[in-house]
């Protein structure tokens, strides 16, 4: 029994002077930065790999996988060095060299390697002014004196898309937005009867743009241009009438909602122009986008323009010929795909995208 205890402390002694002599991690990072520095290179990479494997926090990886870059480059293993690399990236997709700091083999190594993105996906959400533009006047009055106005209204929108980055600036972009619109109509008949028309419209947009930006540190700037289709999903007014007699008596025409989907124009094509920034925190961005919709296409029903009783008889409203231009303004989180991978030549540009 004796002998059996001495065994089993012997043996646990032995065991705990192995791993008091083993170095810790942070020990072994100090250890390879020494050996670098003295040129003993052949030994880095042993040092490094155990706690490579576990042990390492991920600053301590990048740390260690930039040094094997380096010793590896210095040794002449270039494929190494390019693995290593590699796992460097894939810790860090936003690593960032100073060519006036860094060795040149290695600020060289990193232009052969892409970091940027391939996809970024993104949601939002913002306010928009939207007002008529007038291309034909009609009405019940004389219309070459007419006197009638366009207020812009304040809707308001919500959205989410994507983005394909084909090269470090430029990037197509595909979005699907529900957007409410509301614009005002004045107009003075009959020399003192006051008209007031208020439309309100929700619809679907489908946007598609390429788009250019720039970097300056965490803020990227950005710049596009596109084409978008609106599907409406309803359209309705608040009419209200202010007829005066001759008396100089007024009486207020009302009413409920006037439906206006059988007026209008199912689909419309927009011109889209905009600019903004995205901010990066961590590995996401936040965004601020300022964007201009042209409207291309008259969002009347050339066929149905007189086809309300209620409009023209009640209200004694007539539509204009219009289309519809806006200014909308959004927030909002991005969040990128990334996928750090060797440029190659080789192939069509997907093929390129992707490997």
């Amino acid at each position: 029994m004796i002998r059996f205890c001495l065994i089993v402390a012997l043996l646990l002694g032995t065991l705990c002077s192995t791993f008091a002599q083993r170095p810790s991690c942070a020990e072994s990072l100090e250890q390879a930065r020494q050996n670098f520095d003295a040129g003993h290179l052949y030994s880095i990479p042993s040092i490094l790999k155990p706690c490579l494997d576990n042990g390492f926090n991920r600053t301590q990886k990048i740390e260690s996988y930039l040094l094997l870059t380096r010793t590896y480059l210095l040794i002449d293993d270039p494929i190494s060095a390019e693995d290593s690399y590699l796992k460097l990236l894939k810790l860090d997709p936003e690593y960032k060299l100073d060519p006036e700091r860094d060795p040149v083999d290695v600020v060289y190594l990193n232009e052969k390697f892409k970091t940027t993105p391939i996809f970024v996906f993104y949601a939002k959400v913002g306010a928009n002014s939207s007002n008529a533009s007038v291309i034909g006047n009609y009405g019940v009055d004389n219309t070459s004196s007419t006197k009638e106005n366009y207020k812009s209204g304040i809707g308001f929108n919500v959205g989410a898309g994507s983005e394909l980055n084909f090269s470090d600036h430029f990037s197509i972009g595909l979005e699907i937005n529900f957007i409410s619109k509301k614009y005002e109509y004045t107009n003075v008949l009959f020399g003192g009867d006051q008209q007031i028309l208020i439309e309100k419209q929700s619809l679907i947009d489908i946007p598609l743009f390429l788009k250019y930006r720039i970097s300056f540190d965490k803020l990227y700037p950005f710049v596009y241009t596109g084409l978008s289709y609106q599907y409406l999903i309803n359209a309705s007014a608040d009419a209200t009438l202010q007829d005066r007699s001759q008396t100089g008596q007024e009486f207020a025409v009302t009413g409920p909602q006037e439906p206006l989907n059988e007026l209008r124009t199912s689909l419309n094509r927009y011109g889209v122009f905009g600019m903004g920034f995205n901010y990066r925190i961590g590995y996401d961005y936040l965004f601020f986008d300022a964007r201009y919709y042209l409207g291309l296409t008259n969002i009347v029903d050339e066929n149905k323009q007189y086809s309300s009783s209620s409009l023209l008889y009640k209200y004694a409203y007539v539509d204009d010929f219009k289309k519809m231009n806006s200014i909308a303004i959004s927030i909002g989180y991005v969040h990128p795909i990334y996928k750090p991978r060797k440029i190659t030549s080789k192939g069509g540009f997907f093929k390129r995208l992707f490997k």
